[in-house]
């Protein structure tokens, strides 16, 4: 899927195209009287300041978004930070230009937005610590790529990756590496990938540099394209799709 528009903030005025999380085809609007934003006391005391400027202005806010898809309505509440921020513009008659705009950063959303394709048939055990990675991602990238770590540990699971072995009569748990390096010949090309989310996830936990969204967002793509190789099933079906058509030189009918 697009990440893009869920990195961005938005406005009053303008909103991001985010999936509702509950129907997954209706978009969110914005119940413009349910915003709430209060400026923060430091913010307040800038004010003071001799060289201060609008774009100084920091806050939180509180707001309610609607479903547009009539069939679903639902409701998503969302609380963060907002900030007054300068855009420079060229304006046809004056040249360039400077606007002052409040943008709102998003740090929560009940329920959490979905921030990648998950396959239908993707088991209980993996959605569930997705549905977690989602709900902190705004707020915390670290503890979200956590959560995408226990996902990749419910994946080898569900493919019956042994997760304990006998050592002199004791019973010791495997590593993750481990176990991704234990998978089949044929999960050969989502080993390096499931590595690389292991890897990130492990910078979420350890001392070291702080992850980023940007991290945060290569984990969703390696872990997007292995759920749907695995379960979806992706290439095979469009190796089967191609050796149709060329078997009968043509059309695939």
């Amino acid at each position: 899927m697009e990440r893009t528009p869920y990195l961005l903030p938005f406005t009053r005025d303008r909103i991001p195209t985010w999936l509702c999380p509950v129907c997954q085809s209706g978009h969110l609007r914005l119940l413009k009287d349910t915003l709430v934003e209060r400026e923060s006391q430091a913010s307040q005391k800038d004010h003071d300041h001799v060289d201060w400027e609008p774009d100084w202005i920091r806050g939180v806010f509180s707001c309610v978004f609607e479903c547009n898809n009539e069939r679903c309505k639902e409701y998503v509440s969302c609380a963060g930070d907002s900030r007054v921020e300068t855009t420079e513009f060229l304006d046809d008659e004056y040249g360039w230009s400077q606007q002052q705009e409040e943008n709102f950063y998003p740090g929560y959303f009940v329920p959490a937005l979905v921030l990648m394709d998950i396959p239908k048939v993707c088991p209980e055990t993996v959605r569930k610590h997705l549905r977690e990675s989602f709900a902190l991602a705004y707020a915390d990238a670290g503890a979200a790529l956590n959560c995408a770590r226990a996902a990749v540990e419910a994946v080898l699971t569900n493919l019956n990756i042994t997760r304990f072995r006998n050592q002199n009569g004791k019973r010791r748990i495997i590593s993750l590496h481990q176990r991704i390096e234990g998978l089949p010949n044929k999960y050969d090309e989502q080993k390096q990938l499931l590595l690389a989310v292991k890897w990130l996830g492990n910078a979420g936990s350890h001392s070291g540099p702080e992850p980023t969204v940007n991290d945060l967002r290569n984990a969703y793509d390696l872990l997007e394209s292995v759920l749907a190789e695995i379960y979806d099933k992706k290439t095979e079906k469009l190796k089967a799709v191609a050796k149709k058509v060329n078997k009968k030189k043509g059309t695939s009918k």
